[in-house]
Formats: C-alpha cells, structure tokens, sequence
C-alpha cells in the first residue's frame, strides 16, 4: 500500500473512532436509549478502539524503523550543526 493510501486510511480509522466515541457520548445521555442499543455502542467502540490502537502500532514501527532512526539523526546532526 502507498504512503498516502496508509495515511489516509489511518486517518479515516481516527476520524471514524472520534465520530463513534461522540455518537456513544449523547446515546449514554438519552434515557430513551435501550440496554441493547448500549451494548451494540460498547461493541462498536470496542472494535474502534482496536482500530486506533493498530494504528499508533503501525506509525510507531514505521517511525522507529531504522531508515527514519537514521533519518532523523541526520536531520538533527545538520540542524545542530547550524
């Protein structure tokens, strides 16, 4: 997959999880809400939590990979050199 396909399907998976966490928020507010209704919301965040947690699992392995450990040292050295 390309870099730009990862970082907007990563992207998607937040912004996905951000929507489902504030949809749960004001569902668990309404008192209308059923106990099925509630479960089915544990169920869906659940699956998002898993989904952002893949995602900082995947951005740190490419950012501690050592093309970018290295990259950065670079990018420091010359940087402190100024």
């Amino acid at each position: 997959m390309s870099e730009l396909m990862t970082e907007r399907t990563e992207d998607h998976l937040i912004n996905s999880a951000r929507n489902d966490a504030a949809y749960a928020l004001v569902m668990a507010q309404r008192p209308e809400a059923s106990p099925d209704q509630l479960r089915e919301l544990i169920v869906k965040l659940a699956s998002a939590v898993q989904d952002v947690a893949a995602v900082a699992e995947l951005r740190g392995e490419r950012l501690n990979a050592p093309v970018a450990i290295a990259l950065a040292d670079a990018l420091r050295s010359a940087l402190s050199q100024n």
